[in-house]
């Protein structure tokens, strides 16, 4: 009967590191997601500068050349957005706005990274290239600041995050116990 009792204090512990990983991972998913926007930005302004390509050709070439390849939201999004835009049909931000309803719901990003990338993104609708060049390269600036400041965040919290899972564990273990 003690065994038993030993092995489920010790689950209990091994659940509250587990539960102490959860914000740790959702701290890595961010800025994984948030590398992925910075360098399909600069992807993007380089398909603009260099390419002679409309704005949609420049999109599907920034995420693999229209081959469904993307690795995160963002990237899933810029897919779905430039696939949309070449087939015509719809004003441009309501194409913008849908593609980002379906591709943000469930995902990590936060609601002032969703209103900075649709702000950024009508901008670019209507700009010639050398004003489409200068807001990517602002946006960039502004991505890479954010990038920077997440992972200063998760160096600073991931240690307390997993300790308290711990010792939250090994808490309700005694208690229990």
């Amino acid at each position: 009967m003690e065994y038993i009792k030993l092995l489920g204090a010790g689950l209990v512990v091994v659940a509250g590191a587990g539960f102490g990983a959860c914000p740790v991972r959702k701290m890595n998913e961010r800025i994984k997601e948030t590398e992925y926007l910075y360098f399909g930005l600069l992807r993007l302004k380089s398909e603009i500068g260099h390419g002679i390509k409309t704005l949609p050709e420049a999109i599907l070439s920034t995420v693999g050349h229209g081959e469904l390849r993307v690795r995160g939201t963002y990237e899933r999004l810029l897919f779905l957005f430039g696939t949309r835009l070449k087939q015509g049909g719809d004003r441009y931000e309501t194409v913008l706005r849908e593609c980002m309803k379906e591709c943000f719901t469930e995902s990590v990003i936060i609601k002032e990274e969703q209103d900075a990338f649709l702000e950024t993104f009508l901008l670019l609708g209507g700009a010639d290239r050398e004003k489409q060049i200068q807001v990517l390269e602002f946006y960039s600036e502004k991505v890479k600041l954010i990038l920077t400041e997440e992972k200063q965040r998760r160096k600073e919290r991931s240690y307390i995050y997993r300790s308290l899972g711990i010792l939250g564990g090994i808490f309700l273990a005694v208690i229990l116990y």
